[in-house]
């Protein structure tokens, strides 16, 4: 999940709200033989806020009115009140030129607009006034591509002194959250997310050498780290 502040008002002295809109989750799977999946947004806070959500392709600068999905957000628009909840319903409108033989990616983003209160209205006080963005991985997933639990182990490493390439041959998006040599720190410095049928170069803080066992750490569907020991060719 990656989260974007906008600054909607800005003066020399402010009062400033956070964001209170959580989603249940860190990321959605859309599978193809589903007609709609549900996305729960619930308000945390003493106010109502407004929430608009929207996909794009991969660019977070992308405006709603200039992003085309198949994907139909129901409502795009909605208030949650005060300790309350709003259940998004994200239907796909039609699947043609969406590839059958691997995943595609898209990115969820909810958008948190917080009302001015009353106290932010007083007449000489000026008001910051943030909007939150939160952007969450959004995958369509079709059916027959087997089984995602198992797609980390059929990872390829090669190595190249302190360099790793790693190779997905699956029809999967694998985010590789941490490499390590049984339970040394990390040998990575960041998480990264390796698209179906592609490679990745990364570097490391150690060599490695062809022969050895890594433990690589991804992120299952459900937001969960887990590890497969796996061979460097």
């Amino acid at each position: 999940m990656k989260r974007i502040t906008f600054l909607l008002c800005a003066l020399f002295s402010f009062t400033a709200s956070a964001n209170n809109i959580i989603v249940n989750g860190t990321r959605f799977i859309y599978p193809g033989n589903e007609k709609e999946i549900t996305v729960q947004l619930n308000n945390t806070a003493d106010r109502p806020a407004l929430a608009q959500a929207w996909l794009d392709n991969g660019n977070p600068d992308a405006t709603p009115d200039t992003i085309t999905t198949p994907f139909i957000i129901t409502p795009p628009i909605s208030r949650v009140d005060a300790k309350s909840g709003q259940t998004l319903r994200i239907k796909l409108g039609s699947a043609a030129g969406l590839a059958k033989d691997k995943e595609t990616l898209w990115w969820l983003n909810i958008l948190e607009i917080p009302p001015v209160v009353a106290s932010q209205k007083n007449e000489g006080q000026n008001v910051l006034q943030l909007a939150i963005r939160s952007r969450f991985k959004f995958i369509y997933r079709p059916t027959g591509l087997g089984n995602r639990d198992t797609a980390v182990e059929k990872l390829q490493l090669s190595a190249s002194g302190s360099k790793l390439s790693i190779n997905n041959p699956t029809p999967f998006y694998i985010t590789v959250s941490r490499i390590t040599r049984n339970t040394d720190a990390a040998l990575d410095s960041k998480t990264v997310m390796i698209a179906p049928q592609s490679s990745l170069m990364i570097p490391l803080s150690a060599a490695v050498n062809r022969g050895e066992t890594l433990n690589v750490s991804n992120i299952n569907d459900y937001g969960a780290e887990v590890a497969a020991k796996i061979s460097v060719k």
